[in-house]
């Protein structure tokens, strides 16, 4: 008979305090979804590149409308404090980590996290009723839309595949429109 082995889950407050106490450093890539510190892959040159070229993008484009923010957390709930590569949210966010409400848009680049991304980072994002999540799919050359979040499912409704050339518009901001051909030029 084999013994159960229980993971140790912790809210928001006590991740904080890892961090506090030192047993999390600052330059530590982890982020906490459902519960679990979850170990961040590095980042490469190739995605570091991409979110720089992304977050230029959206600065030179933002017109007063929103704030950019690149690898920072947001607030999801008490089990939830992910660190998505880009996030457009509200200006009036101020003094906190933005919370669901707050984001028109969260880009994840993925170069070796698509499964992570996909599979627990989308339905973490769903479940929080985020608007619209990019993945951009280094890999293959795509950029992944989901929007339409289904919370209850944990899954978004309208999930679409944009190749190289094709224009991709933010649903808040239709002005704001990435084509990842012209991204790979700059990385």
């Amino acid at each position: 008979m084999g013994t159960a082995i229980a993971a140790r889950r912790f809210n928001v407050r006590e991740y904080h305090k890892l961090a506090e106490v030192g047993i999390l450093g600052e330059d530590d890539r982890v982020e906490l979804l459902d519960g679990q510190i979850m170990v961040m892959a590095p980042i490469g040159e190739n995605h570091r590149t991409i979110v720089d070229s992304l977050a230029e993008l959206f600065t030179d484009r933002r017109k007063g409308r929103y704030r950019v923010a690149s690898q920072n957390p947001i607030l999801i709930d008490d089990q939830d404090e992910p660190q998505p590569d880009l996030v457009l949210y509200d200006r009036a966010a101020i003094g906190r980590h933005p919370s669901p409400q707050d984001v028109f848009l969260i880009v994840e680049v993925a170069d070796t996290s698509l499964n992570y991304d996909q599979r627990t980072k989308i339905p973490v994002y769903a479940s929080a009723a985020i608007k619209e999540v990019w993945i951009i799919d280094l890999a293959n050359y795509s950029i992944q839309t989901y929007r339409d979040a289904q919370p209850a499912s944990r899954h978004y409704a309208n999930v679409e595949t944009h190749d190289r050339a094709s224009w991709v518009s933010t649903l808040a901001f239709p002005d704001v429109s990435v084509r990842l051909s012209d991204l790979l030029r700059s990385s």
